[in-house]
């Protein structure tokens, strides 16, 4: 645990910088660069690309923050105190960017599910930087542990698990499974097939997460209890989504010819 990365001093006063906050800013960094590299490629315009971009990352903070004072508020029974002790909920963050990235594409003429596949692989590399700056934070921490790898938080009369070094490694791994070639033939599965992945990964690590401060319900936690509804939830989204045509692309998305020849090829 380093939740102080270094301070910064000038004009005689000084500024401590988190490890937790670097790290997030360092996420959100190397995940955008790997959505615009993805993105390009695959011909979508640059300009649009950045302005959804933009927009994703403000609209994972509005959900991130919301879903947190949401549970908050009914944990504690007023809104007020929910909005006095703020949080990010990882979950709210995906649904928030997700569907600004959404009305985004769509506003500046992107395929708008073609768009979520091929910038989905930037998510587990962000997520999974994130989750490095988690454990040095000292938030998230797991329960506790007795393995040869358990680690010590600082106060602790026991160890822990170290959770979030679980989810960053597993993320890892999602991460290099999801930036296989893309086929855009069923527009959208890949995206579903992600979250719905990364919801059953959330179900199977819970319990050896230690921190009931997000919440504890019917004694599932909150994670747990939103998980199972993603997984439904996409499970309903790839039951519906259906093979790409060519006049569908091309309603959605003219003008975008590489991104166009590359479904034509995967109707073949």
């Amino acid at each position: 645990m380093h939740p102080k990365l270094t301070t910064l001093h000038f004009h005689g006063g000084s500024a401590p910088i988190g490890t937790y906050g670097a790290l997030l800013v360092l996420a959100l960094g190397v995940g955008a660069w790997l959505a615009l590299r993805r993105g390009m490629r695959a011909g979508l315009e640059q300009g649009a690309l950045i302005s959804s971009l933009a927009l994703a990352v403000g609209g994972g903070f509005v959900g991130a923050f919301g879903v947190s004072v949401i549970v908050r508020w009914v944990q504690l029974g007023s809104w007020l105190a929910a909005l006095a002790q703020p949080g990010i909920v990882f979950f709210g963050a995906l649904l928030g960017g997700a569907l600004a990235l959404a009305g985004a594409a769509r506003r500046f003429e992107l395929p708008v599910l073609v768009t979520l596949d091929v910038m989905l692989p930037a998510v587990p590399v962000a997520h999974a930087i994130g989750r490095v700056g988690c454990f040095f934070g000292g938030c998230c921490f797991g329960a506790p542990s007795e393995l040869p790898w358990a680690v010590h938080y600082p106060g602790e009369a026991f160890a822990r698990h170290p959770w979030p070094l679980y989810e960053a490694a597993l993320l890892c791994v999602f991460a290099a499974i999801f930036a296989r070639p893309l086929s855009l033939r069923v527009p959208g599965r890949r995206a579903a097939l992600y979250v719905m992945c990364y919801a059953a990964l959330r179900l199977l690590l819970e319990p050896l997460r230690g921190d009931v401060v997000r919440g504890v319900f019917w004694r599932v936690s909150t994670s747990q209890l939103i998980a199972a509804s993603v997984i439904v939830g996409c499970a309903y989204a790839l039951k519906k989504l259906r093979p790409a045509t060519r006049s569908d692309f091309q309603e959605s998305a003219a003008g975008h010819g590489s991104v166009t020849k590359s479904v034509t090829a995967s109707e073949g």
